[in-house]
C-alpha cells in the first residue's frame, strides 16, 4: 500500500501503537496534499494523516466502523479508510453515512476489487492509484444527504 499511494501519502507507519499501547492502528500515512482530493479532505475533515484499518473477516461490522471511529481524532482528523476483502453490506454503509451526518466524520471502504484496480492502475501508469480511492470517496459524498 505504501507502494502504492506514494508520493501523495507519504511517510507509511505500520501497527502504530498508542503511547498507551492498547490502540494500533493498522495504517497512518501523512497527507501531504499535493492533489485536489487531498487536499479537499484536509479542508473538510481536518485530514492531516490517513488513518486504514485492515480488516481480514468474512465480513467488515459496525465495531470496526466503531473502531476506526475512535481513531479519528485531532492528531488524525475526521477521515480514515478501512480495508477489506469483500463488499461491505448496505448497513455499514448506512452506518458510514449516519456517522458522517451526526459528526461530520467520513470512513470510506474498499475491498479487495478496489486494490486491485489500484494495482492495474499502478501498472498501467495512466492514473494515479490514489484516483481509485477519491472515486470511493466521490461514491460516499453522494450518498450523503444534503
Amino acid at each position: 500500500m505504501a507502494s502504492i499511494v506514494y508520493p501523495h501519502l507519504d511517510f507509511a507507519q505500520e501497527q502504530s501503537r498508542t503511547e498507551s499501547g492498547v490502540q494500533i492502528r493498522d495504517l497512518i500515512f501523512y497527507n501531504n496534499r499535493s492533489l485536489d482530493f487531498l487536499q479537499e479532505i484536509y479542508d473538510s475533515y481536518d485530514c492531516k494523516q490517513i488513518v486504514m484499518e485492515l480488516k481480514n473477516v468474512q465480513e467488515v461490522k459496525q465495531e470496526h466502523i466503531l473502531q476506526l471511529n475512535r481513531y479519528l481524532k485531532e492528531q488524525f482528523g475526521k477521515f480514515g479508510i478501512i480495508i477489506t476483502r469483500k463488499p461491505a453490506p448496505q448497513k455499514v454503509i448506512k452506518n458510514t453515512i449516519d456517522l458522517w451526518s451526526a459528526h461530520r466524520k467520513c470512513i470510506i471502504i474498499l475491498d479487495d476489487n478496489d486494490i486491485k484496480s489500484m494495482v492495474q492502475v499502478f501498472d498501467s501508469k495512466q492514473r494515479f492509484p490514489i484516483e481509485i480511492i477519491k472515486k470511493k470517496y466521490i461514491e460516499f459524498t453522494r450518498a450523503c444527504p444534503s
